[in-house]
């Protein structure tokens, strides 16, 4: 087939032939991950500023288009999906059903794009898995992420693989504040492409005045220790009078303004040889990454040296095992602890998904539990999710793969089945028994909900399920019709 890319047209004009082709491809991955059992969502193209700065964060938040609407509110066209879709699973009234799956695709618009020569707007396509905390949730959707570049005759692909959470334990060793493990994180890219050694790293830490009390700063620091900040505020003003102003250089800024800075610093001050030793542990686990058997084994090295728990990293190798025990993923998985995806509410697994003929990322994501309560709900909501970008995958894809196969009704199966594995040890024979319904033409969910709290919040719903279909260790299959029907 005769195929342009769609980035090759000036001003993003895409002509008939690219769109129905690109149209075509969407639908055959939307349809594929429906059969995983993810219902389509179309969301707004505008949000409020407010929700995506606050509540995306990090690199993100630099690559925003906002604007203010008529009557004076700040939107911004939508850079990605997940914080609407966590926003609208909030909105539904209580109690809500879970796990839920919800599947998406539209453009998203980004300054500078997803790679150095791409456009600001591209297309995303993802599914959002909300309710799940076990590994299997984990280990379904990079299964599904894996499974849509299958789908198109894409071979060769690498889903590099983390958990933010083996730096989290590894930071718990040490005694630094929060404000210092998020430089700390910030940096574990430089670290790991060589940009910024420890000492650079300190360098900045000081005239961020993370660390490096003067001798002033060292005696105010135990005057205010245990005070709320009202009375902190009291002392501060007290010592700025008794020291006429020398003491803290007070210049001609407002006393109240030089009282605020000294605050923050003080209290934001952290012990300088905690945060180097810091450091170094970051930059060890950041330069970790290759094959999963030895990557765990030098990650685990470096837990242990520090005196770290290797649960997070215990909990990686299972979701490791899942996936690598499928044979199209056996050769796909790498890990790498340098891995930091450019938004703030990542905090469990990441992953991201490239190719050798591809410049930049192919998509990506991860577990996001933490989110919930950025939009103010009380307690957290297990969630993750995927996106990957139909403009790079469209490159790849050239003459390997058409649309949804002719005679096939779009995001309709002839049967739906809930795939149960009868145990823990089931997990990987589950997740292979739902590839093989899905292969038969069914529709098949697998039951994610591992937790016990999860189970009694409303267990798996049997809505639309034809065959409820348990799997044991030896992956026999016993199928039976759901609970409350004849």
């Amino acid at each position: 087939m005769n195929n342009q890319n769609t980035n090759q047209h000036p001003r993003g004009v895409v002509p008939q032939a690219s769109w129905l082709r690109a149209r075509r491809l969407q639908d055959k991955l939307l349809h594929l991950i429906g059969s995983y059992g993810y219902t389509f969502l179309d969301l707004p193209i505008l949000e409020s500023t407010d929700l995506l700065l606050r509540k995306s964060g990090g690199d993100l938040a630099s690559q925003i288009y906002s604007f203010l609407d008529p009557a004076g509110a700040s939107v911004s066209l939508r850079p990605e999906f997940t914080s609407s879709l966590m926003q609208h699973f909030l909105d539904q009234p209580e109690p809500r059903d879970v796990p839920t799956r919800w599947q998406y695709a539209g453009p998203v618009f980004r300054f500078g794009g997803p790679g150095p020569d791409a456009d600001p707007q591209f297309t995303q396509i993802g599914a959002e898995l909300i309710g799940a905390s076990g590994v299997l949730a984990d280990a379904e959707l990079v299964t599904l992420a894996s499974d849509l570049l299958l789908s198109l005759g894409i071979r060769d692909y690498v889903v590099a693989l983390a958990d933010l959470q083996v730096l989290s334990s590894l930071l718990e060793v040490v005694r630094i504040s929060d404000r210092a493990r998020s430089f700390v994180a910030a940096n574990i890219p430089a670290m790991r492409s060589g940009e910024e050694s420890v000492e650079s790293l300190l360098d900045r830490a000081m005239t961020l005045h993370l660390v490096g009390q003067g001798a002033a700063d060292r005696n105010l620091a135990p005057a205010i220790a245990g005070l709320d900040d009202d009375q902190a505020r009291s002392v501060l003003h007290g010592f700025l009078g008794w020291s006429g102003s020398d003491l803290l250089q007070l210049g001609q800024r407002d006393p109240d303004e030089v009282v605020e800075r000294l605050l923050r610093k003080l209290r934001g001050s952290d012990d300088s040889a905690e945060l180097e030793k810091a450091l170094h542990l970051a930059h060890a686990l950041a330069n970790v990454r290759g094959e999963p058997a030895s990557a765990v084994s030098q990650a685990r090295q470096t837990l242990s040296a520090a005196g770290a728990d290797p649960a997070p990293l215990d909990r990686l190798e299972e979701l490791v095992r899942l996936l690598t025990g499928q044979p199209a993923l056996r050769d796909s998985i790498q890990l790498d602890f340098g891995l930091m995806r450019g938004i703030a509410y990542y905090n469990g697994i990441v992953f991201e998904v490239s190719h050798p003929d591809s410049s930049g990322s192919l998509g990506g994501g991860g577990r996001y539990d933490s989110l919930a309560l950025a939009f103010g709900n009380p307690d957290p909501v297990p969630a993750l999710g995927f996106a990957c970008n139909l403009n790079a995958l469209l490159e790849l894809a050239d003459g390997l793969s058409s649309g949804l196969d002719p005679g096939v009704p779009f995001l309709e199966w002839p049967e739906s089945a809930l795939i149960v594995p009868s145990g823990l040890g089931a997990r990987l024979p589950a997740l292979v028994a739902a590839q093989e319904w899905r292969r038969k033409g069914s529709q098949a969910r697998l039951s994610v909900l591992e937790a016990p709290a999860e189970v009694a919040m409303t267990g798996e719903v049997h809505q639309g399920i034809d065959s409820v279909v348990t799997v044991d260790v030896s992956g026999s299959q016993t199928v039976r019709p759901p609970s409350g029907s004849n």
